[in-house]
């Protein structure tokens, strides 16, 4: 077992709203943080990969993380082989998909501005950016159910956020169903959208000056953001923080570590390890800028990954208080292999633990003080119980 202060070589990728992915991705050796952990592909296919489906079983018997029978490996189709691992974060991405999925840390991309999560019949829009899908009138807790005609709910999501985004100037065709059952259809041009990271302001509830900083995603630079942010509103008269963490896909592990540490003296972030990793744990880096800020978590089903991370250490030492709705719930780490013909295999590499040990694929973060925002109405009820519970823990 390695312990270590910082996090050199392991990146965490994790799509999730419009980049949803929900996966985390790793290095396999100590180089520096990168968006994605890739490894070059062979020169030529015939040198080192006949086929692809030799390629997947070479992959998953080097670096899968648990053993895999002869018996799995057997199977004849690269989907065969994938189904009978009974793995959901393993999959094959086609080139398209592996385009998009390489896209998903960037500042901005194309497509139409919306924030989805998995739904039973398609896609729920979480939340919807300034952009085109917006514009047209598609707005938080509306469904897709059909893209181009295509019923959302048979395809999987790396192929649905494919056929969502697509080149500028280009349309798609969304059916999505309303919560009172009605229909309807829009037919949006993809735009360039920005991809923010990171919201902050000051506002004053029961005559108490609070600051809320909303993370949509952990980029290289977030951390030293949200602790200059913070500085700024603490400096402003704020007597404690709301970080919200709803709709955070994750991103990288470095900046889930680092965002702790401006909050937490010392102790574990989490514990990665798998059949080909060297158990690593994770510790807070840095002397912490606000180790005495009360601080409250705001969370719900689309805090996945690295946001599940940060939320997990704070609750297990008891650094803050969780509210909103028990997180995704992901706990595993994903490698990117491409392949010769510029499609890739997202294969789980390791697992990770919260400090206390407790595996989070088995529900996720429950917050102490359950909370959920209703997407029909104007005020935000959850971030409305969040600025309660601050309340109570300022003095």
């Amino acid at each position: 077992m390695r312990r270590a202060g910082g996090i050199a070589g392991v990146a965490v990728l994790l799509g999730g709203a419009f980049f949803l992915g929900l996966f985390l991705t790793r290095t396999q050796a100590p180089e520096s943080a990168t968006v994605a952990a890739v490894r070059p592909p062979p020169a030529t296919p015939s040198e080192r990969q006949p086929t692809l489906i030799d390629a997947v079983r070479r992959e998953l018997g080097d670096s899968y993380y648990r053993s895999v029978s002869p018996k799995v490996l057997a199977v004849p189709t690269i989907d065969g082989i994938l189904e009978a691992l009974g793995d959901p974060n393993t999959d094959y991405l086609t080139a398209p998909e592996y385009e998009s999925l390489k896209n998903r840390t960037a500042r901005s991309y194309l497509g139409v501005g919306l924030t989805v999560e998995p739904a039973r019949a398609g896609l729920l829009v979480t939340s919807a950016l300034r952009g085109p899908a917006r514009q047209a009138g598609i707005r938080p807790g509306d469904v897709i159910v059909r893209i181009d005609g295509r019923p959302a709910g048979t395809l999987s999501l790396e192929q649905s956020l494919a056929f969502i985004k697509g080149e500028k100037g280009t349309f798609v065709r969304l059916t999505i169903r309303r919560p009172n059952k009605i229909v309807k259809h829009f037919t949006v041009m993809r735009q360039e959208i920005a991809v923010p990271s990171l919201r902050t302001r000051l506002f004053t509830y029961r005559g108490t000056k609070l600051a809320h900083a909303r993370l949509l995603a952990f980029r290289e630079d977030t951390s030293t953001r949200l602790r200059e942010a913070t500085e700024r509103l603490v400096a402003r008269g704020a007597s404690g923080l709301v970080l919200d963490l709803r709709d955070n896909p994750g991103g990288l592990l470095a900046q889930a570590v680092r965002t702790v540490s401006i909050f937490l003296k010392k102790g574990v972030v989490c514990t990665t390890g798998g059949l080909h990793q060297e158990q690593v744990v994770y510790e807070v880096s840095g002397r912490a800028a606000h180790p005495k800020l009360p601080l409250v978590i705001l969370v719900n089903g689309a805090s996945a990954s690295a946001a599940e991370i940060v939320a997990a250490a704070f609750q297990d030492h008891e650094r803050a208080v969780i509210v909103g709705r028990h997180t995704f719930g992901k706990a595993s780490v994903q490698s990117i292999k491409p392949l010769w013909n510029g499609s890739a295999l997202k294969l789980t590499t390791a697992t990770y633990l919260t400090p206390s040990g407790v595996d989070l694929s088995e529900g996720g973060v429950r917050p102490q003080v359950r909370a959920f925002d209703r997407p029909l109405t104007r005020r935000d009820e959850a971030l409305h119980a969040a600025a309660r519970a601050l309340l109570r823990t300022v003095s």
